[in-house]
């Protein structure tokens, strides 16, 4: 069904760009069926150039969104949170009632977009950046009016670049600091692990694909074999080894408890910036 749908991007920035390239790149959807407008000319000639899709720069007079609106079957708002209300002020009433809205604005509740689309779909839908290589995922939370039809539409679209998860609003925000802000998360801990390898005389470049490969592998296997990370972490550690000497650095330098902290206060930055909205 996504095939048939030209879906529409108000905001070509690095989350929704990760969105569309990895869609165009799936190859499901043609490229002459995305529609995108931003702010930023020089960015949508790039878009155009690498991708073939159909651009609209956006002014003051919302313009380019409202050339969007009116092309697409599916429009997907991703901008700035604190841009939400000007935005949709000015443009929601040239929607469609069978358009389906679908928000990746962070913190943006459903009850937030039920005061601009009282009479549409709507998709609340927290993504992640690796949708760009098509590995991303996305959490999807249903408005009153997306009935199966329209949600099992976003859940097509987001398996294209990934795999996505219909659950209810109040695990968007969990969700979202555990896969969306990970990836952040896992860059560091890859260029650490590629600073430690150099400290001990690896090139740099062979370092970082060396753990980056590593972590790669690591998730692969939790994701194929279904088995806990610590199942798979004590068959590695063996007696009196060096990986049990490394566990036991990473321990005594907080580890575990940092990435908690890290994956709970980012939960709560988000519930503080849909506030705000």
């Amino acid at each position: 069904m996504i095939e048939t749908k030209k879906i529409g991007f108000i905001g070509g920035g690095q989350m929704g760009g990760a969105i569309f390239s990895g869609i165009v790149n799936s190859g499901a959807v043609p490229a002459c069926q995305i529609y995108i407008t931003d702010i930023n000319a020089q960015r949508l000639a790039e878009l155009k150039e690498q991708y073939g899709v159909n651009t609209f720069v956006n002014d003051s007079e919302n313009t380019g969104a409202l050339e969007v609106i009116r092309n697409a079957d599916i429009v997907v708002f991703a901008v700035k949170p604190q841009y939400a209300r000007p935005l949709l002020t000015a443009v929601s009433k040239s929607f469609r009632p069978e358009q389906l809205v679908v928000s990746i604005m962070g913190g943006i509740t459903l009850s937030f977009l039920g005061e601009f689309f009282p009479n549409n779909p709507y998709l609340r839908v927290m993504p992640n950046t690796p949708m760009q290589v098509r590995k991303g995922i996305a959490g999807i939370a249903a408005g009153p009016l997306a009935t199966k039809e329209y949600c099992d539409l976003g859940v097509e679209m987001f398996n294209l670049v990934g795999m996505s998860y219909l659950l209810p609003e109040n695990l968007i925000d969990p969700l979202t600091s555990v896969s969306g802000c990970s990836p952040a998360f896992a860059y560091l801990f890859i260029e650490a692990m590629a600073d430690g390898g150099v400290e001990k005389g690896l090139p740099r470049d062979m370092a970082i694909r060396l753990a980056a490969q590593a972590l790669a592998g690591s998730a692969e296997m939790v994701l194929q074999t279904g088995k806990h990370p610590a199942e798979l972490k004590d068959s590695v550690c063996s007696p009196a080894g060096s990986t049990i000497v490394g566990v036991h650095a990473l321990e005594r330098g907080g580890f575990r408890n940092t990435v908690m902290n890290a994956v709970t206060e980012s939960c709560d930055k988000m519930i503080e910036v849909g506030k705000k909205a």
